[in-house]
């Protein structure tokens, strides 16, 4: 199985993308079919992520998870839809001419990499998140989560035999992250799998990096209220359970753990 990233693009794709002008603003140009699961499998046999796409788990408003095989080893693939992006140039798609899209240099094949790369991170710290594989252009494939071509269940769609084991476990996978420079950004039980009697965080596009010492303080500005809505989000979610916690505490608590000039230590990964 493939296991390292690849800065292959397909001739295809080379072939589509052009520079032109539009409107006073200069912006690639595809000429972007909708995707399908066919298109996508196409691509991803093209480019060696996959040897076989089977259906789509599920559908964001910028990227679409399918089920994957790489030979007999499942996989989920997701693929950032460059078409059906706020970032397009010019605003209206009829602006661009038929099926051709202005948008902005790469956008989705940088947010793809961004969050193949925070995944990865995150899982070489220790998080239960899904193994990260491959990456090529606006599509990662990572571990499947499921048993039988079927996606583990959201945390939101079960019933949990052990809340305060879970919870408990969530909030330290919280800090797990915190403590490699990243805020999930996004975190609730829609984004919580439970898989094998454990809760696995997925889907990293809005996290909040800030490894970097110069933009620290402008990150961590931004970040403290979003780090405290990721775990006012869990507290409220098992407060159905009857599991007291004080979302304000937990989120002073996670901070503490690194201070403002600290840099990112290897020794906290752990695999």
């Amino acid at each position: 199985m493939p296991n390292q990233p690849s800065p292959y693009i397909s001739k295809r794709s080379l072939a589509q993308r052009q520079t032109s002008k539009i409107e006073g603003q200069r912006g690639r140009l595809e000429d972007l079919p909708e995707i399908t699961l066919t298109s996508v499998r196409v691509e991803a046999l093209a480019t060696q992520l996959a040897t076989d796409v089977k259906g789509t788990i599920s559908a964001g408003k910028e990227a679409t998870v399918f089920h994957a095989l790489w030979y007999d080893f499942p996989l989920a693939l997701k693929v950032y839809r460059l078409y059906a992006t706020p970032h397009a140039k010019g605003g209206k798609r009829k602006k661009m001419g038929g099926g051709k899209v202005g948008y902005s240099k790469d956008i989705m094949s940088y947010w793809a990499s961004r969050e193949f790369w925070i995944l990865d991170r995150v899982f070489r710290a220790g998080v239960k998140v899904p193994t990260p594989a491959r990456h090529i252009d606006n599509m990662f494939t990572a571990r499947f989560l499921g048993e039988n071509g079927t996606p583990a269940p959201l945390l939101k769609d079960v019933q949990i035999e052990h809340p305060k084991r879970i919870f408990n476990s969530i909030i330290d996978q919280i800090f797990a992250i915190y403590r490699v420079f990243i805020i999930h950004g996004d975190l609730s039980a829609f984004n919580i799998l439970y898989f094998q009697n454990e809760p696995w965080i997925i889907d990293f596009p809005q996290a909040i990096d800030f490894a970097s010492r110069p933009n620290r303080h402008r990150a961590l500005k931004k970040g403290r209220p979003i780090l405290l809505r990721d775990i006012t989000n869990i507290v409220k979610f098992f407060e159905k359970y009857g599991i007291p916690a004080e979302a304000q505490a937990l989120c002073d608590e996670c901070m503490e753990q690194i201070s403002f000039n600290d840099r990112l230590d290897k020794k906290t990964f752990v695999r």
